[in-house]
């Protein structure tokens, strides 16, 4: 059977410890240069100002931080069970005359009224308290990784937001571009119809476009200005804040950023997931330690005072006023119980294990899928974003040669809908790039 050994000075050092009223975030957060008017109500974030107000003043994260404050209180409460407690107890007490008769037909003795005062000290210690204890830091410690890992996804989704919110306005302002040269074409067109140099059909046509082009701009802000809801609700801001963002979508986004972030190396000791089953696997051995501390002896003492003051004449005070009480409870016989319990604690722990073993190749296998995905989806935001000078320098050209009839309105309307096709694919390409270069991000905790 295994034997728990504890030094004099560990053991002092558990026990004398104070409870850490403040959790202390392992992260700082920098000084936003938040520019604010009227009461906070505008801003103007760069996205480290909007990172930096996040981990500031999100709600999420402020729980985070009270659970850890919460773990060191129950901690300090396991402790403190093993340490010296004090009740006290004062009692009045009155049998209306009645009398205390030792013998039938004798005089009794008169019960009177008292004032009784009890007050009573103990202290245990055990190997299983003990390491309760321990299990408690190590609770605490988890709550502390949780609080980084809502820092994380707190920052990311801000980051995600942002970025998105960037791409959407860059996609309206090309939106809002065509519609304006698609305008031009409809008004000339129209004046043609009346002029009589034009059909009617063309003029149908080109409207038609103008209207599918109007819908998608619409559309698109609906998504913006839900994205800007998302953004004020993650920073933890006012309902009826106006952001302004000051980047662009290439400060936040380029092709430096990507290369350093794919070239990056999985550091397992560095994931907060892994941090986290790391723990887990210290509490699972603790558990297999705590049933093996079934077996061993606990100790506790205890000190009684009790103290009577009677209401008129005396009566005798049979109890002592002083007891003191030393406890040593040995384990003997469970029917194979304790036994029973390490043994599954085993068990437990090699379950652990199996799951350590699989996250370690689970996350080296994603670190390579991610960087695969970021890199195709890298490659296919450059192509679409390409694509879409192409399509617009083609739209173009069919709306000059139109004027100039050298094209039909057939013409443009093909060309202004590959236009918002490919508008629609760079959009798309976009948000895989965000996406990917999140999860990436997530996985390498940069």
């Amino acid at each position: 059977m295994k034997r728990i050994t504890l030094s004099a000075a560990t053991l002092v050092a558990l026990l004398c410890g104070t409870p850490e009223i403040v959790a202390q975030s392992t992260e700082s957060t920098q000084q936003t240069s938040i520019v604010a008017q009227n009461d906070n109500k505008k801003m103007s974030l760069s996205l480290q100002d909007a990172i930096s107000y996040a981990l500031e003043h999100n709600r999420q994260l402020k729980n985070a931080s009270l659970e850890v404050q919460k773990a060191e209180m129950q901690r300090w409460q396991t402790i403190a069970q093993m340490l010296l407690n004090i009740d006290g107890n004062i009692g009045y007490y009155n049998m209306f005359g009645e009398e205390l008769k030792f013998i039938e037909g004798m005089p009794g003795s008169p019960m009177n009224p008292y004032l009784q005062m009890d007050l009573k000290a103990s202290a245990g210690l055990s190997a299983q308290g003990i390491i309760g204890a321990q299990m408690k830091r190590m609770a605490k410690e988890i709550q502390e990784t949780s609080v980084l890992k809502t820092q994380q996804e707190t920052k990311y989704s801000v980051e995600a937001t942002y970025t998105q919110i960037l791409a959407l306005e860059e996609t309206v302002r090309l939106l809002e571009k065509n519609l304006e040269d698609l305008d031009r074409l409809k008004s000339m067109t129209d004046n043609a119809v009346k002029a009589g140099v034009a059909e009617q059909n063309d003029a149908n046509q080109i409207s038609i476009q103008v209207a599918s082009l109007k819908s998608g701009v619409n559309t698109t802000k609906r998504q913006i200005e839900s994205l800007y809801n998302a953004l004020i609700l993650n920073i933890g801001a006012d309902s009826d804040t106006e952001i302004t963002l000051t980047q662009s979508l290439d400060d936040v986004v380029n092709a430096g950023t990507i290369i350093e972030l794919v070239n990056s190396n999985l550091d397992l000791n560095q994931n907060l997931d892994y941090q986290m089953l790391t723990k887990k696997t210290e509490i699972t051995d603790k558990q297999k330690q705590l049933a093996v501390a079934a077996f061993i002896p606990s100790l506790g003492v205890a000190y009684n005072y009790s103290n009577k003051h009677y209401f008129g004449d005396a009566s005798p005070n049979m109890s002592p006023k002083n007891t003191f009480v030393a406890t040593v409870n040995v384990p003997i016989f469970s029917s194979g119980k304790r036994t029973c319990a390490v043994k599954e604690a085993k068990i437990a722990q090699i379950e652990q294990a199996n799951t350590v073993e699989d996250t370690e190749i689970g996350l080296k296998v994603k670190e390579k899928q991610l960087k695969y995905n970021l890199t195709s989806a890298y490659e296919n935001y450059t192509i679409q974003k390409d694509n879409i000078q192409v399509m617009s320098d083609l739209f173009n050209s069919y709306g000059e040669k139109f004027k100039h009839g050298r094209a039909s309105s057939m013409d443009v309307t093909n060309s202004s809908m590959s236009l918002n096709s490919a508008q629609s694919d760079y959009i798309k390409a976009v948000l895989e790039m965000v996406n990917a270069n999140i999860e990436l991000k997530k996985l390498l905790n940069k």
